[in-house]
């Protein structure tokens, strides 16, 4: 959805590919940050001081409605800088909510909801208000 006008223009690209290769960018409902090495980095605290950054892109993403937060603001940062993050493994942000499924994902969906260590799942993430098992 956000990202189809740049996949179709970089067709070799891995940005919005399912995982273990794919940049899939990130949900800001678990995050497990290291403030120090935040604080300390020049190259995150850049887009921080200087909006005009994000906006750059913004642009060169077709990310033209971000509405996340603090989360298009990773997944943004992550598709030119991977390198500032460490992407914690499904089982400790195991989403539930399967919305998205019935809006024309059905054919790629377990691609990206997959999460291969089902039975040690140390955090349930109930988003679009689903039950925690």
């Amino acid at each position: 959805h956000l990202l189809w006008s740049y996949r179709r223009e970089h067709l070799d690209t891995n940005i919005g590919d399912p995982p273990p290769n794919g940049i899939t960018g990130f949900n800001s409902g678990v995050l497990l940050l290291n403030l120090n090495r935040i604080r300390q980095s020049t190259l995150f605290n850049s887009y921080l001081e200087n909006p005009s950054l994000i906006e750059q892109l913004i642009h060169k993403y077709h990310f033209n409605h971000p509405h996340l937060g603090d989360q298009d603001f990773y997944t943004l940062l992550s598709f030119e800088h991977n390198e500032l993050f460490f992407i914690l493994p499904c089982y400790w942000n195991r989403q539930l909510c399967t919305w998205w499924k019935g809006k024309g994902y059905d054919d790629i969906w377990e691609n990206y909801f997959n999460c291969n260590n089902e039975q040690n799942i140390y955090l349930y993430h109930g988003n679009c208000n689903t039950p925690i098992p």
